[in-house]
């Protein structure tokens, strides 16, 4: 009888050393040094808590296993913790710094250039030709000039038949005797030229030029030469 009452003693006692120790914590903005201080005592461990520990702790823990409730704990609180010879040693845990991830500097394409436009060429305007019309030469005109400077006889020709009338510089200022009544301007252009060894034609600028015939030009280039 004894025997099976120290068993049953023996088996009791087992039980209890094979149940883990609970804990309960409730922290509303407590120091963790507090909470710690009184999460050993409950569970009857020794521990060290090295210097520069502090946070306040908001949780709530009931009936929690000793281990657990210290990992979260130390979770919570940023805070590590080892065990030698039965001593828990708690203290912050190290600061993770990242390494800054290397830069890579994408080359962008270099941005070419514009090369300068070239000045377009622009074509010179094309000249415009206005040649008085032929049928102007049958233009009536009237003249009664006695030694007249042939410039001033060839402006009163040009006013009468409206068509511009222009003597080249190198013509001489001959004196004529310009009796014409009631005859076409081609006319009195015939027999003035014919006088005077000059000659007409039409420009591209409209107007009717009288200049030295060509034949008569080269003999009198002819005659200053020898001069």
């Amino acid at each position: 009888m004894l025997a099976l009452v120290l068993a049953g003693l023996a088996m009791t006692s087992m039980a209890q050393q094979t149940t883990p120790a609970t804990v309960s914590v409730n922290a509303k903005g407590d120091d963790v040094r507090s909470v710690i201080h009184d999460l050993f005592q409950q569970a009857g461990k020794n521990y060290v808590l090295k210097p520069g520990v502090r946070f306040v702790l908001y949780l709530s823990l009931d009936k929690v296993e000793f281990d657990e409730a210290l990992t979260i704990i130390c979770k919570n609180a940023s805070l590590k913790y080892e065990v030698q010879n039965g001593i828990y040693h708690i203290s912050n845990a190290p600061v993770k710094v990242e390494e800054p991830k290397p830069v890579i500097e994408e080359k962008k394409p270099e941005e070419k250039k514009p090369e300068p436009k070239q000045p377009e060429k622009v074509a010179p305007p094309a000249k415009f030709v206005k040649r008085l019309p032929t049928s102007i030469l049958a233009k009536r005109i009237t003249t009664r000039y006695s030694k007249t400077d042939l410039r001033k006889v060839m402006d009163t020709l040009a006013d009468q038949s409206g068509a511009p009338i222009e003597v080249a510089k190198d013509v001489p200022a001959y004196k004529l005797d310009a009796f014409l009544i009631n005859t076409s301007l081609k006319y009195a252009l015939d027999q003035i030229t014919k006088a005077t060894k000059l000659e007409y034609h039409f420009t591209d600028e409209g107007t009717i030029l009288i200049s030295p015939a060509k034949s008569a030009q080269s003999v009198r280039e002819s005659d200053e030469k020898k001069g």
